[in-house]
């Protein structure tokens, strides 16, 4: 791995040194935007996948309208209070992991047709 990638590896997961903090100061995604986004996406019956979840601030609106949700999240610390967040929609899926190597176990299974950051 060069230099390079060990910085972006490490700023992936720059915000689960003060996980409980970014979710307390961040705010939530608005409307505006889950109606953009549903907008612009043909989901039909297929889970939406959400890249870099972080605590649910956008997963929360679209979890809320009953869309089915994968949400891959790189670092486990955030994760767990993603967990927590959205313990009451269980249409959502949480993966840890990087999403390049999520992205190559997903090959084939085509889980999603729209996404978002």
């Amino acid at each position: 791995m060069t230099s390079e990638s060990h910085v972006n590896a490490a700023r992936r997961k720059v915000f689960g040194e003060v996980t409980e903090l970014y979710d307390a100061a961040r705010p939530g995604s608005s409307n505006a935007m889950v109606t953009e986004v549903l907008a612009y996406t043909s989901l039909g019956d297929r889970a939406a996948v959400e890249v870099g979840a972080g605590t649910g601030k956008a997963t929360a609106p679209f979890a809320a309208l009953g869309i089915p949700l994968v949400c891959v999240e790189p670092d486990a610390r955030m994760a767990e209070v993603l967990r927590r967040n959205t313990t009451s929609h269980p249409s959502i899926r949480i993966e840890v992991g990087d999403f390049d190597q999520w992205r190559v176990r997903a090959a084939g299974r085509d889980p999603a047709r729209g996404g978002w950051t």
